[in-house]
């Protein structure tokens, strides 16, 4: 896709990954519950993944900066959907991973630890847009799962809650899961219809997030919020 498109693209969706900080924090900070903080955080570090990712195109001639705009921004990414879903896996107490808090720490360690071993052994050998390349797969694929979990989450919240968002939060999430379907997809080769299923996906999925935590919600009532972002289900 053009550059321009792009960088418009991200730049709207950093706009809108910020919006859903400013309209997370309050009703998960007046919750009570300390670690639903997770969930304004994931969206703050999904904001700066597109920022990142803006800088990166404009320093597109500068090779080092590429490479290190290139792979902050999708660890960031990938931390801001696992942030997200490890907050929704403790609410729910989710088996194994729900219940560990070491196993919550030790999951983005551990992706940390092997993104920059790959680039340190690659660094010798390859270009900056390679090492980006190749490291974009397997960072989609996680924020793949981690986007299908939370819509599991949702959909299941929606179950006991039918009334709070009538499902629409579930319907945010799956179009998050298309986004990174379709950038692996792109990555793989499959071309710009890809692509623009993936930035669709992005797009209308944080558009949906912006209106579930914003529209229709009295001033103080941030328990509605938190109805609709299915984080009032029972616990597994």
């Amino acid at each position: 896709m053009a550059a321009e498109l792009v960088f418009a693209t991200d730049a709207v969706s950093a706009v809108a990954a910020v919006t859903l900080v400013y309209s997370t924090f309050k009703p998960c900070k007046l919750s009570g519950v300390q670690y639903l903080l997770g969930v304004p955080a994931g969206f703050g570090l999904v904001a700066i993944g597109f920022f990142t990712s803006i800088l990166g195109l404009l320093a597109d001639s500068n090779e080092p900066v590429t490479l290190v705009m290139g792979i902050f921004s999708f660890l960031t990414l990938t931390y801001g959907l696992l942030f997200i879903s490890l907050t929704y896996a403790r609410r729910t107490r989710f088996r194994i991973v729900g219940e560990s808090i070491i196993l919550e720490i030790a999951i983005p360690s551990i992706i940390t630890i092997w993104a920059v071993t790959y680039v340190i052994v690659s660094h010798e050998f390859a270009s900056a847009s390679i090492i980006v390349s190749s490291l974009e797969i397997p960072l989609r694929c996680v924020m793949a799962l981690a986007a299908l979990y939370v819509f599991y989450e949702a959909e299941r919240s929606w179950r006991f809650t039918q009334k709070a968002s009538e499902g629409i939060v579930a319907v945010a999430f799956a179009f998050l899961f298309v986004e990174q379907i379709g950038f692996i997809l792109a990555a793989q080769g499959f071309g710009e219809i890809a692509s623009f299923v993936g930035y669709e996906g992005r797009i209308l999925g944080l558009l949906i997030l912006i209106a579930v935590t914003t529209f229709g919600t009295a001033k103080g009532n941030y328990t509605l919020v938190l109805r609709r972002l299915g984080l009032t289900a029972p616990a597994h």
